[in-house]
């Protein structure tokens, strides 16, 4: 007996050693599960910065009354123009226009380069930026207004550009972890726009003027940029990332001329398949569509229409300080991470022809919110084509809510039911296609927000 035991054994060791090598290390105190939420956040927290600190903006862009000098020595004053009217649109053009074409290109030629340097070298040009940024806060622009929107909206263009590269970049590293560590990303971009509007509300509250909290703002996100460069080079370093990435070799890996075929429990070969985007894309497209349409009015909308609503309470520091803080960006937010979340716990509509059809007709509702924010309180003293019939701060809050909700929720619908109704072969040219439509979508209602502003 004592032989057989022996050998019953080591047969048992060598099966669990077996499954351990082929399950990979364990993530210490889910460190890179951590990092990867950190990260997310980071992805699209420049774009929630630029939004959040509206008012900032506002007094930056506002008339000024300046004394122009001329050369026989006299001085008139001037008021120089309004640029905050134009303000958010461009801003929305300048961060998703160029972020959507390189989230594009990454996916296209991203295998091409290196991931890490790539990762790297953006986020450091982000970092950079945002010093820029920061002490731009201090400086006054009253004099070069026109010029220093300009080259405000270049350094938006540049900060996009490599927010789109490292966004890719994490998103393809994410790729290769366990499912969890995708929605540790995305879950991160989430709470990023709560981080960012909370953060202003905050310090808003804590009587900071609109400059003193965007220089707050601007400074806190270097800071944050810069923990995540660091806490991404920590992570590369552990044997988990390493094993996952494919840096390091195990025992248990097929040679490669073993890799062309492989095979399946039951000894059939499996034949790699050839994936066809069109086919998968002909399969897909009622879910894509309603990614595309939910993203263009939710950008079409947010934030171009909906930060120029006026709350209808008597003037005091919630009307003129706190109504557009709290309830057009710290509600979108939150509401955005409620969609989100009962996504993930309800998962209906169900995947499937029925199940995309419904998804589309709800994201095609969703364009009743356009003529519903234009008929709210939005620039009451402005206002040339539409009349404002909805003069209630209560019931801008219950069109915000359900706006930003539904956002969340049919936006992650579509994200998790598409790459289901294919094969598992085409699950991924799926999801990259589903991404290219959303950005699509975000590309597209940025750049017709600043016509919807002129229904106002």
């Amino acid at each position: 007996m004592g032989p057989a035991t022996s050998t019953r054994d080591i047969f048992i060791q060598t099966m669990a050693d077996g499954k351990a090598a082929i399950e990979g290390p364990k993530d210490p105190c889910r460190m890179v599960y951590a990092i990867f939420f950190w990260l997310g956040i980071g992805t699209l927290l420049p774009w929630n910065m630029f939004i959040t600190v509206n008012a900032y903006w506002a007094h930056k862009y506002s008339p000024k009354n300046i004394s122009v000098l001329w050369e026989n020595g006299t001085s008139i004053d001037q008021q120089t123009e309004d640029l905050s009217a134009i303000w958010t649109g461009y801003l929305a053009v300048a961060s998703m226009v160029p972020n959507v074409i390189f989230l594009i290109l990454n996916g296209v030629f991203g295998h091409r380069f290196k991931t890490q340097p790539r990762m790297l070298v953006s986020l450091v040009f982000v970092i950079l930026l945002f010093v820029f940024t920061s002490v731009m806060v201090q400086v006054d622009t009253d004099l070069w207004q026109s010029t220093f929107m300009y080259v405000t909206l270049a350094s938006v263009v540049v900060i996009n550009i490599n927010a789109a590269i490292f966004q890719g970049g994490i998103l393809g590293v994410a790729g290769k972890f366990p499912p969890a560590y995708m929605g540790a990303v995305f879950s991160g971009q989430a709470v990023g726009g709560i981080f960012a509007s909370g953060t202003n509300v905050v310090v808003l509250a804590l009587g900071a003027s609109p400059t003193q909290a965007a220089f707050f703002c601007f400074v806190l996100s270097v800071i944050f940029m810069g923990t995540a460069l660091i806490a991404f080079m920590v992570s590369t370093r552990s044997e988990f990332y390493k094993h996952y990435l494919g840096e390091v070799a195990t025992s248990t890996e097929m040679p490669d001329d073993h890799k062309l075929l492989e095979t399946s429990p039951d000894h059939k070969v499996k034949i790699p398949v050839k994936v066809s985007p069109l086919s998968v894309l002909a399969r897909i497209w009622t879910f894509g569509l309603a990614v595309l349409l939910t993203f263009l009015v939710t950008l079409g909308c947010f934030p171009a229409i909906t930060v120029r609503v006026e709350s209808t309470a008597e003037a005091g520091e919630w009307s003129t300080k706190f109504f557009i803080p709290v309830c057009c960006f710290l509600l979108f937010n939150v509401g955005d991470y409620i969609g989100r979340f009962l996504a993930g716990l309800i998962q209906w509509p169900r995947p499937g022809k029925l199940g995309g059809v419904l998804t589309l007709f709800f994201s095609i509702l969703r364009v009743c919110f356009i003529p519903l924010f234009l008929i709210c309180n939005a620039a009451p003293e402005h206002r040339e084509l539409t009349s404002v019939l909805l003069k209630s701060d209560t019931a801008y809050i219950i069109l915000m809510s359900l706006f930003s909700i539904s956002n969340g929720y049919l936006g992650s619908i579509c994200m998790i039911n598409a790459p289901q109704v294919v094969l598992n072969e085409e699950a991924q040219t799926a999801a990259s296609l589903m991404v290219a439509l959303l950005g699509i979508g975000l590309g597209t209602g940025a750049f017709l927000s600043n016509f919807f502003v002129k229904l106002l």
